[in-house]
């Protein structure tokens, strides 16, 4: 994809139909969409937040999650990503269903701009696929709780059940072992006694 650097606008090439003979040139403006889904099992994906960035108009992020907020947006903190080449760090992305934005979650990247030939020179799988380097994409560190629990019924009793009430289970089923005990004991006593008389 080529950039003309004085318009800010990238240039596509792209032929239109099969019988097409030259390709369409198209000047568009250099926008990256991000977009963040859950994921649900029986049901379809839910958009939880969104957001656009200008590439020559990019927003500063921040530096960590804790920083990040929809402020980003509105400082005077701007640059072209085609100048500085590689930037990182945090974008907050929002909902607006309800007219305003609300702040839905925050996405951690980082962003860089390379020529054809640093390309070819720095290849990258797709995700965490090989070659997974330039960057490398590291396993995501997500908390215990961040599972389906229709799906992990056992986890679900193991991380928020079992860690709080450990110990409260374990005296409940000692002393309703002990009661069946008891109640079997003299359940079964009359008749071990009148055994004991006849015999």
């Amino acid at each position: 994809m080529e950039i003309i650097v004085q318009e800010n606008k990238m240039v596509q090439k792209k032929k239109g139909k099969f019988w097409h003979i030259e390709k369409t040139v198209k000047k568009v403006d250099p926008m990256f969409y991000i977009e963040v889904y859950d994921k649900d099992i029986l049901s379809r994906d839910d958009l939880l937040g969104s957001t656009e960035l200008d590439l020559t108009r990019l927003p500063a992020p921040s530096k960590t999650a804790n920083e990040c907020t929809l402020e980003v947006y509105e400082r005077d903190n701007f640059f072209s990503l085609f100048e500085r080449k590689k930037i990182s760090g945090f974008w907050p992305v929002y909902s607006d269903v309800m007219g305003t934005r609300e702040l839905t979650g925050k996405v951690e990247m980082e962003l860089e701009i390379l020529t054809e030939e640093e390309s070819v020179g720095r290849p990258a799988g797709l995700a965490r696929n090989e070659p997974n380097s330039n960057p490398e994409l590291l396993p995501p560190e997500r908390p215990d709780t961040s599972f389906n629990w229709f799906t992990n019924p056992w986890k679900v009793f193991k991380v928020l059940i079992w860690r709080r009430y450990k110990w409260q289970i374990l005296i409940g089923v000692i002393l309703i072992l002990l009661i069946i005990f008891v109640v079997l004991m003299f359940y079964s006593a009359p008749e071990a006694i009148n055994a004991a008389i006849w015999t």
